[in-house]
This record gives C-alpha cells, sequence and structure tokens, in this order.
C-alpha cells in the first residue's frame, strides 16, 4: 500500500467514526471489503468497498457512508423503501437511480 493509499484509509477512517458518532452508532462496526458492492450495511457493521474508497472523491465515498447509516438509522426491514427515502433524504444523501417505495 502506498503512503497516498494509506492517507486516503486513515481519512476514510475518520470520517466514518465521525459520521457514527453524529448520529449516535458508535457501536457500529467499520471494515473495508471486496465485492460487487459500494457499500452495505449487515446489522451491526458498515462495509465500504476498497476500491471504492481509494479511488471515488471524497463526496461519494461520504454519500456511500450516509446512505448505511440511513440503514442503520431505519433498519434494514426497510431496504429502499419510502421510510428509507426519508431518512436517507434527512441526512443529505444524493442517488442517481430511482428506488422502489
Amino acid at each position: 500500500m502506498t503512503a497516498a493509499e494509506k492517507g486516503r484509509i486513515d481519512h476514510v477512517n475518520e470520517l466514518v467514526s465521525q459520521l457514527l458518532k453524529q448520529y449516535n452508532l458508535e457501536t457500529i462496526k467499520f471494515e473495508f471489503g471486496y465485492g460487487r458492492f459500494d457499500g452495505i450495511f449487515g446489522g451491526d457493521r458498515i462495509r465500504l468497498n476498497l476500491f471504492v474508497a481509494l479511488n471515488s472523491p471524497i463526496k461519494v465515498v461520504r454519500n456511500i457512508i450516509l446512505h448505511e447509516i440511513a440503514h442503520a438509522l431505519v433498519g434494514t426491514i426497510h431496504k429502499h423503501r419510502e421510510i428509507w427515502q426519508n431518512k436517507a433524504r434527512e441526512l443529505g444523501v444524493t442517488w442517481e437511480r430511482k428506488y422502489r417505495k
């Protein structure tokens, strides 16, 4: 890992820590992962794709993290339905595609 990549990872870790604290979700674990996802919330942890974290603008990374925080706040049962959409919008999440209601 290069020094620039290490710096970016540290920056993303700090951003996640600040956002989890802001929304009183300090018990949620955070980790980087690999796969066909940008971010994912799995009940007790948020996982962010490492490639996305290293190569996307920080604004995009922040948006993905907030997207997953919205899932954490309303519960995974709501998926991308209206309750989640309202919470995501409240957090400032933006998205390109239309989610099912």
